[in-house]
């Protein structure tokens, strides 16, 4: 009896402070552990060379949400006199492309006038989902939808329930938006909020997806410079993000596609500075990635190819965007019809 009774003591002494007493932030032993207490679930998470526990984000509640409100027209409009940039959202358009072999575009329809810092998905069924900055309607993230079979769009500003996006002067900018493997769609955004952030949200399988999103917790990435155009993927590997950090390229990775880690270098392109505009996943092995190899702010549409899974890159073509083109530009693939459609920013 006294040799159970002090097995249990050394049971219970071994046992780790970190799993014993989770809380987001605290030390934890190894990456991918998690925790449950009564209300939350803890994921061990690499945070440079320290791993911290990290809220795991609750389960979804759908949102009920009038897509009728959310709907918005085309706009067409001119250039805002004097807003900055001759690249901002108020001096382009989201103007869509195709192509049949993924290197050679062409093409110009207009998608929406005053949108800015494109970004591309087709789903699994066909659907193509045009995100943008949506200067227009009070600069939120908006998206164009065409459904399969169709010819013509839909417009929505979104909608992200859990967390303000549109509080003025400090909105959620850059989406970019991932399919999951169920169908749901997961966007990525850039706000100011408690420091510079990346944050994340998913929505739910039906005729709101991709338009009405529940924000996930915490955040994505964070970063002590601003960031700002994430571009994400999945990966054999798990996750990677790119996004610009002062001006310059950062690479994290993530293995639950909400909380990522900063890697060391962009290693994954033949040169660091390399800055992904758009990617996507045309299977678990490829992936293509429209970039700049001049970083962020570059203008030369360069196209990488991954047959790796994402582990590295190795450039397929040049050239790919206009020079009526500002620096952004979204990629993605249709599955079902084979079709190739490049989403670029033009001025206006």
């Amino acid at each position: 009896m006294r040799r159970l009774l002090a097995t249990i003591l050394l049971v219970t002494f071994v046992v780790p402070s970190g799993i014993a007493h989770a809380k987001s932030g605290a030390n934890c032993p190894r990456a991918g552990a998690t925790k449950t207490t009564k209300t939350t679930t803890f994921v061990c998470t690499k945070v440079g060379k320290k791993t911290i526990w990290r809220a795991a984000p609750k389960k979804q509640v759908t949102a009920s949400v009038n897509l009728d409100a959310l709907k918005v027209p085309q706009t067409v409009g001119a250039v805002r006199p004097g807003a900055g940039s001759a690249n901002g959202p108020w001096a382009v358009r989201a103007v869509l492309r195709t192509s049949a072999d993924g290197v050679t575009f062409s093409g110009g329809e207009t998608i929406m006038d005053q949108a800015g810092v494109p970004n591309l998905l087709t789903t699994s069924n066909g659907t193509l989902f045009a995100y943008y900055q949506d200067w227009a309607n009070g600069n939120v993230m908006g998206v164009a939808i065409r459904r399969p079979g169709s010819s013509t769009w839909e417009r929505f500003k979104l909608s992200i329930s859990g967390i303000n996006t549109a509080p003025g002067g400090a909105n959620g900018v850059d989406p970019s938006a991932v399919e999951l493997s169920d169908g749901r769609i997961r966007l990525f955004w850039m706000q100011r909020l408690g420091g510079a952030r990346i944050f994340s949200a998913t929505s739910q399988v039906g005729a709101a997806n991709g338009i009405v999103f529940t924000y996930d917790g915490g955040f994505a990435f964070e970063s002590a410079t601003e960031v700002y155009d994430p571009t994400v993927v999945q990966t054999t590997a798990g996750w990677a993000m790119w996004v610009d950090v002062g001006g310059t390229t950062a690479y994290a990775t993530s293995t639950n596609g909400v909380n990522f880690t900063s890697q060391p270098a962009n290693s994954a392109f033949p040169t660091p500075a390399v800055f992904p505009w758009g990617a996507t996943r045309v299977s678990a092995s490829d992936i293509r990635v429209i970039a700049s190899v001049r970083g962020p702010g570059g203008a030369d549409g360069v196209l990488f190819r991954s047959t790796d899974g994402g582990a590295s890159f190795s450039e397929i073509g040049r050239g790919a965007i206009p020079s009526t083109a500002g620096g952004d530009a979204g990629i993605s693939y249709n599955s079902v019809t084979g079709i190739w459609y490049q989403l670029i920013s033009e001025r206006m």
